[in-house]
């Protein structure tokens, strides 16, 4: 049950973005626990070794070399993964809770489940934007993670291939049900049990 929550919340890869787009109705203790959580969450060993995984099963089949990718990819994926996430879901970052209001009102009320999954699918979504997805493009192929590879050229070469293959595909092993479960996991019993 909880790496099936895992392989279905990898990719809310992008969870809490959707923070943004429901501000209002979040606290900044929410938002901090929810993104806190899924940046945690996301760059585990366990949750890391699902998405690659996926990222086997759905992105080295169309490669140019398969055999290539399914040897090279996981510790490369590995690599992204540890720099990509908890640097995504930073609760401290305008792009997540330190945007203004979030931060600086105080809690009113508590989040609904509804609430934090719609903050999940506004994560994803925002996480798979074109401007998004250029900025993790460019963050990652310069100085901070490419520069330090061997080669960088072909390191930025190998993150403007995958990342534009890699995001969705985890995005599309998301499941609605994951996400009253990584609710739960950032705020207790914030969704009720379904049985």
């Amino acid at each position: 049950q909880q790496l099936l929550v895992i392989m279905k919340f990898l990719l809310a890869l992008s969870a809490i973005l959707a923070i943004n787009t429901a501000t209002a109705e979040w606290t900044c203790d929410d938002c901090t626990a929810v993104v806190s959580t899924l940046g945690a969450y996301l760059s585990s060993e366990e949750s890391i070794a699902n998405q690659v995984d996926i990222l086997l099963a759905e992105v080295c089949p169309a490669a140019e070399d398969v055999d290539y990718c399914v040897a090279g990819l996981p510790a490369f994926w590995t690599r992204i993964a540890m720099v990509l996430w908890p640097g995504y879901y930073a609760p401290e970052a305008t792009w997540m809770c330190a945007n203004e209001g979030l931060c600086g009102a105080p809690a009113t009320r508590t989040i609904t489940c509804d609430e934090c999954n719609e903050g999940l699918k506004a994560s994803i979504d925002q996480i798979l934007s074109e401007e998004f997805m250029a900025g993790i493009i460019d963050a990652l192929s310069g100085e901070g993670f490419c520069g330090m590879d061997e080669d960088p050229e072909y390191c930025a070469n190998v993150v403007a291939e995958l990342i534009p293959v890699a995001l969705p595909a985890l995005a599309g092993a998301f499941e609605a049900e994951g996400g009253n479960d990584l609710c739960n996991m950032a705020i207790p019993d914030t969704c009720p049990a379904l049985y």
